[in-house]
């Protein structure tokens, strides 16, 4: 049996703003965030990662891509990956 428990809010939260804050800093600003769809705002106005974030965050934050091309690069390399195995 797993030792997990869930998050409570406040700690969804914590994580779900860390998130946010990373964008943030790696695009410029909140706006450049939610205009690229990285993050949405709810109708209670609470700010949320889009699953384009997430994989933002995932694909080119953690692997530390720096530029345009190496984003490219990695973004064409997945899709020939996938093409390649279906």
């Amino acid at each position: 049996m797993s030792n997990l428990k869930p998050l409570g809010f406040d700690e969804f939260y914590a994580a779900a703003n860390k998130q946010i804050e990373v964008l943030e800093k790696s695009l410029g600003g909140i706006g450049e965030c939610q205009r690229l769809g990285f993050i949405f705002t709810d109708g209670q106005g609470v700010m949320s990662l889009s699953t384009a974030g997430l994989g933002y965050l995932l694909s080119v934050e953690a692997r530390g891509i720096t530029s345009l091309a190496e984003a490219f690069a990695a973004g064409y390399k997945c899709a020939h990956d996938e093409k390649a195995d279906s």
